[in-house]
């Protein structure tokens, strides 16, 4: 090559030009050679200048990169993002192999590969505004830095979905908020939001990430996220993650990402805890003073971010409260939860948000869970039987009723933990002025028949209409756990929910599947037997010959 012909030539007028011009590299800015380039390029983002010491824009752009440089040093262990340099008048054969054209030209490279060349005005804003968001949407933090240190994280200045792929995904998520879509190409509906969706991404623009995961290629992504069917919206913030299930408008889902961005503490007082107890399965409360840290308060405030639209978490510095829980003036601030009947308070420090969060994990969830469109399938269609409350509400003998169940599970869980429990049984209830159709078609309940509690067999659609005397099931603790304990005996009759026209249809369905299944696991002797049967039919079905007259009649 003409350019290794020369090298020798100017090494000596290009060592000269350097110290004349001042274009030399910073500790901030390495310089790079054909002996070590792969290796600087190689872990994280490198931010590259291609230069020649002779050409008037570089030595114009010399001191605006020493800035850049020096003043994002920090990047390279925080956010592994770093500067570096090649003077192509001596390392002419490295810039020829990298298709260097013209001097100066700034090409950045992510894990040895280059991704993106920079082609706008060597201004420092523009460069400062560049770099930032490059960093961000490379970013590579090491092992040993904790994510606090990383600091502020560009959100979405594009306002564009971002395509994520299991690498990257990995290493941006963590730094939320972002709103992710898990999608398949081949989706009708993922295909319907793509529109909406990319104005949703302008819409969230410098407010939340927008990203895309598609499925069919990231699948170890969407099984741990437990994507269960497309199209999935889920936020990410603080490490967690939450679905969102409203309707796929713009308004919709921007509204929905962007209230999560707030802390969502409702702040109460007294008078509001009966109501609370009597409609809340789970509530958390942050009980405070005017003398609680700020850090504390920011803390309890994440939480509730992390947990948006999962759990309710109240606050109050209302003393009256905090003595209706029990919950000394002088004790600080506190966070306890109310649930099944009961009252936990959490032990330890509140700026402990790890320790904070896995507490709220483990008691956000009710011994009693609530019926839901969203989770019906999981509790009315499991294997084991469940003993579900058909409550509404506006009556007034709801409240002893859902005390009665919660109690029952509570000495059902403790009989299962010795080893006293001959069936499974879970415990749910529903509204069942919402789910009246289904109230009317499988109990044949009316709404002043309310309320009930059966325990329900939806496997097999029986369920246990009466107690062992033949009466509908007192709703008490005593009753239940009569009621309970017959049906484990075997002592009950159960009974269908299902009427004669649907068990008739389901009849003729098991029967014709148990057909279709033998025969596609024994083809020959389905044929044969088909075979056989077409023949006896149509003997039957066949005209008989006519008695053909003899001379002897």
């Amino acid at each position: 090559m003409f350019i290794r012909n020369i090298l020798s030539a100017v090494v000596a007028i290009a060592t000269c030009a350097s110290s004349i011009s001042g274009v030399l590299a910073s500790d901030a800015s390495k310089e790079l050679n054909a002996a070590n380039f792969n290796t600087g390029v190689a872990e994280g983002a490198t931010f590259v200048k291609f230069h020649s010491p002779q050409c008037p824009h570089c030595r114009r752009l010399a001191p605006v990169w020493e800035d850049l440089a020096v003043g994002h040093k920090d990047w390279e262990r925080t956010k592994g993002f770093k500067f570096a340099e090649v003077n192509c008048l001596i390392e002419g054969d490295l810039c020829e192999d990298h298709d260097i054209r013209g001097y100066p030209t700034l090409n950045l490279y992510y894990k040895g590969k280059l991704v993106d060349k920079y082609n706008k005005a060597r201004s420092q804003e523009q460069l400062s505004e560049y770099v930032a968001t490059k960093a961000d949407e490379f970013i590579f933090v090491p092992d040993h830095v904790d994510v606090e240190e990383v600091g502020q994280v560009k959100v979405n200045p594009e306002g564009k979905v971002v395509a994520l792929d299991q690498e990257s995904y990995d290493r941006r998520v963590q730094f939320g908020p972002w709103l992710v879509e898990y999608y398949a190409p081949w989706c009708g509906h993922c295909k319907n939001l793509a529109p909406i969706y990319e104005q949703v991404a302008q819409e969230l623009k410098d407010k939340v990430n927008v990203a895309k995961v598609d499925c069919t290629v990231n699948q170890e992504i969407c099984r741990k996220i437990d994507v269960r069917g497309y199209p999935t919206i889920r936020l990410h913030q603080f490490g967690e993650s939450s679905e969102y299930m409203g309707m796929r408008s713009k308004e919709a889902i921007s509204n929905y990402a962007i209230e999560a961005l707030v802390p969502s503490l409702k702040e109460i007082k007294a008078a509001d805890l009966e109501q609370i107890k009597l409609t809340e399965d789970v509530a958390f409360v942050y009980v405070h003073s005017a003398s609680t840290s700020e850090a504390t308060t920011k803390a309890i405030e994440r939480m509730s971010q992390i947990f948006y639209k999962k759990v309710s978490i109240y606050s109050s510095d209302d003393q009256a409260l905090a003595s209706a829980l029990d919950i000394p003036s002088s004790g600080g601030a506190t966070l306890t939860v109310l649930k099944d009947n009961r009252q936990y308070n959490y032990v330890g420090s509140l700026e402990d948000e790890q320790s904070v969060k896995n507490w709220i994990l483990r008691y956000r969830q009710p011994m009693v869970s609530k019926v839901t469109g969203a989770n019906s399938g999981n509790i009315l269609g499991a294997t084991g039987y469940v003993m579900l409350g058909l409550f509404d509400p506006a009556q007034s003998e709801t409240a002893a009723a859902r005390r009665a169940l919660i109690e029952m599970a509570h000495n059902y869980a403790a009989k299962k933990q010795a080893g006293q429990a001959n069936v499974e049984v879970r415990f749910a209830y529903m509204d069942a002025t919402r789910w009246s159709n289904y109230v009317k078609g499988a109990f044949k309940l009316d709404q002043k028949d309310l309320p009930k509690i059966y325990v329900v067999n939806n496997r097999e659609e029986t369920y246990f209409p009466h107690a062992l005397d033949g009466r509908p099931v007192q709703l008490n603790e005593a009753a239940l756990e009569a009621y309970l304990k017959d049906i484990e005996s075997g002592m009950l009759m159960e009974k269908s929910m299902l009427n004669v026209v649907q068990r008739t249809f389901r009849l003729v369905h098991a029967r014709v599947s148990t057909v279709f299944r033998f025969a596609k696991e024994h083809p020959m002797l389905a044929v044969i037997g088909g075979g056989g049967l077409f023949l006896s039919v149509m003997r039957q079905i066949s005209p008989k010959p006519e008695a053909v007259a003899t001379k002897a009649d």
